[in-house]
């Protein structure tokens, strides 16, 4: 499963590329959206993976990489903050948008609000691809648990944004 499978757009037709007919690329649809600044820049974290899960702090870090939130000893990546960790936290997180999770993952359940199983790709992206406001509001509630800390200096910089 790969990063670049979960955002990227259906694959263009060479042939027509090379004439120069196809279609330009459209910014993702939370740019576009009202929310509020620290969730769009959470969300934008989150797909461009600029953030700090142990997948990407351990290149620079050291270490393995696995989730230091839960017990399973998994690799602390996109996917498994979404659906597998099983942190008291991100759990109750989950429930609290489990409306989220139902159309994607039967096996979702509240009582125990993790995927246990592998997800396939095709379920990853249909699940960002939601459009549903509350998509954002999870990733960014969900970055900002996995980001406190030292991180958090580094969110709160100001930047060259319009209002950053």
């Amino acid at each position: 499963m790969t990063y670049h499978s979960w955002f990227t757009c259906p694959l263009l037709d060479l042939q027509a590329a090379e004439w120069g007919n196809f279609a330009p690329l459209i910014p993702p649809r939370y740019l576009h959206l009202d929310l509020p600044k620290h969730v769009t820049r959470n969300v934008s974290r989150f797909r461009l993976r600029a953030h700090t899960l142990a997948v990407k702090s351990s290149i620079w870090r050291g270490g393995n990489g696995h989730c230091d939130m839960c017990s399973c000893a998994a690799v602390q990546n996109e996917v498994h903050v979404l659906f597998h960790c099983q942190d008291l936290f991100v759990c109750s997180h989950r429930r609290k948008y489990s409306s989220l999770f139902f159309p994607f993952c039967q096996s979702f359940s509240m009582e125990a609000p993790y995927i246990s199983h592998a997800v396939p790709r095709q379920t990853v992206f249909d699940f960002l691809s939601q459009r549903h406001n509350r998509l954002c509001h999870f990733i960014s509630d969900i970055m900002d648990y996995f980001l406190a800390g030292e991180d958090q200096q580094q969110t709160n910089q100001p930047n060259d944004l319009p209002g950053g």
